[in-house]
């Protein structure tokens, strides 16, 4: 068959994400689909390549961000090295404590460490790296003479740790860490830059995304656990807007996801039918007072099923470096208005959550800082 039907498992896997969001999407009408007489839904493997060619244009992938820690007289070798590496953004350092404010507010995809036997700040700031969750996704280079065993038992596991010799060639350690920076996604690829994908693709798509989306990534509040604090704010926003639903949606590549959300039970829905797209294009309110008359929104499957939306407001959520995150939005069923004193309320109300989203990212590098002190082992 030249065109074949498959699940969602195997649509899941062609577009690179979870079953969970691929469900979402197909249970969005993002992707078409039906059902089998058993009820599982089934899918055609042209309409899922369509659909990552069009993701894969909006796509554009932020930087690798590597950061060096090595002594002064060892940095400059590390200059030259990534001068010829300008798919990495690098962070140079020779100062341990430093280098885990960095680690804690940058959350590095690769952290490059010259490791000696002694080196005991070292060895402490790499065990912080590798037994914190949020740096998961962090891969160690160790430039070292220590033996593989030893450096194992110092650093207490082998997971995401490259043990590479003093001696290694610029070419090989230019190989190893594009290698490592590649699996984290955090290279470029062949995707468009957020000028070229806007024009492609059906919703805005900021120029910088590419840097928006590492941001974001920074933060660390994707797929977080529900938090009182956000959720409280979400309520605040509905009652003080009278509106019945409300969201602190965040934009991922492929995903709108809500950190907090009041009146409604979807925790995500994907990018492409999100309207805080919108939203993040611009410093102020974003209104659409009838989504069913509006050209943007009025095919939208949010607008046309449920939870039959009409009326939608939100205000771009900005983190200290000024990237628009996503967007404190309400929503109701019924077309409506807002008046000054209204988007003079939500966009005050955004501006509180971004100050939550950023005491987050200094309260990150406030507790590396505490534990990072001196050469004291976080664990001890």
């Amino acid at each position: 068959m030249d065109d074949p039907i498959i699940t969602t498992r195997a649509a899941a896997q062609l577009l690179g994400i979870s079953i969970r969001t691929a469900q979402t999407w197909i249970e969005s009408n993002a992707l078409e689909s039906w059902k089998t007489p058993g009820g599982h839904r089934r899918v055609r493997r042209s309409a899922v390549l369509a659909l990552r060619a069009r993701l894969s244009a909006a796509d554009p992938k932020a930087n690798a961000l590597v950061l060096v820690q090595a002594d002064e007289i060892n940095l400059a070798r590390y200059r030259e090295v990534f001068a010829a590496m300008p798919e990495c953004t690098v962070v140079f350092d020779s100062d341990t404590f430093a280098s885990m404010l960095t680690i804690g507010r940058t959350l590095p995809a690769v952290v490059l460490v010259d490791l000696g036997r002694a080196d005991w700040d070292r060895f402490a700031m790499l065990r912080r790296v590798l037994h914190d969750p949020e740096l998961a996704h962090t891969q160690i280079v160790a430039i070292t003479d220590i033996g593989a065993a030893q450096l194992m038992t110092e650093l207490g596991t082998s997971r995401h740790v490259s043990r590479v010799p003093s001696n290694i060639t610029a070419e090989a350690l230019m190989g190893i860490v594009q290698t490592l920076a590649r699996n984290t996604g955090a290279v470029p690829g062949e995707g468009a830059s957020g000028s070229e994908a806007q024009e492609r693709m059906p919703y805005p798509v900021p120029a910088n995304e590419a840097q928006r989306v590492l941001a974001l990534r920074r933060t660390g509040l994707i797929d977080s656990p529900y938090e009182a604090a956000f959720d409280r704010l979400a309520w605040l926003t509905a009652r003080t807007l009278s509106a019945p639903m409300s969201m602190i949606s965040l934009l991922t590549p492929e995903r709108q996801w809500f950190k907090a959300h009041y009146g409604l039970t979807l925790r995500e829905t994907p990018r492409m039918l999100a309207f805080c797209n919108h939203a993040i294009m611009q410093h102020d309110v974003f209104v659409v007072e009838n989504a069913a008359t509006d050209p943007h929104f009025k095919d939208n499957p949010y607008v046309t099923g449920e939870p039959g939306v009409r009326f939608y407001a939100g205000a771009p959520l900005i983190d200290p470096d000024g990237y628009a995150l996503g967007a404190l939005c309400v929503v109701d069923v019924v077309p409506r208005q807002l008046d000054d004193d209204q988007r003079a309320a939500l966009k005050a109300l955004a501006e509180l959550a971004s100050d939550k989203i950023n005491l987050r990212l200094k309260d990150r590098q406030l507790r590396w800082a505490g534990s990072g002190n001196g050469a004291a082992d976080p664990e001890e």
